[in-house]
């Protein structure tokens, strides 16, 4: 019974051990959209853009019928990035732009200034 009781306690750790790998890795990585600087000071976001995390370019401005000046990840899903994952915003719409603007640093609101738009965005690392 001893010899019993043991292999169930091994048996439970392996499981417990193996759980993060098993966790589904995110799909997308939600970037609210904002006015101007807004993410600094606006309440409520133009819309939320869902980056896949494939690494593909995701377009962001024709999604909207405003200005996409700045964007921001919440706090909660920055924390909830994998190891290595970050978000990077462009100003055109290929993701190929030297102008763009890295998202790895829990609340940082990140523009390109007034009337420059956030255009296109993409993981980078390992997210999925």
């Amino acid at each position: 019974m001893h010899f019993s009781t043991l292999t169930t306690i091994l048996l439970a750790a392996t499981g417990i051990s193996a759980f993060p790998a098993l966790q589904k890795r995110l799909d997308a990585i939600p970037l609210s959209i904002y006015p101007s600087t807004g993410c600094n000071s606006g309440p409520t976001p133009l819309t939320t853009a869902f980056i896949p995390t494939d690494g593909s370019c995701f377009g962001i401005s024709p999604i909207v019928s405003g200005n996409t000046d700045s964007g921001i990840i919440s706090q909660s899903q920055l924390l909830a990035l994998p190891a290595g994952c970050t978000l990077v915003a462009y100003s055109d719409s290929t993701c190929s732009s030297v102008n763009n603007i890295v998202y790895d640093v829990t609340g940082r609101c990140g523009t390109f200034g007034a009337g420059k738009l956030i255009h296109s965005a993409k993981t980078v690392g390992t997210c999925a």
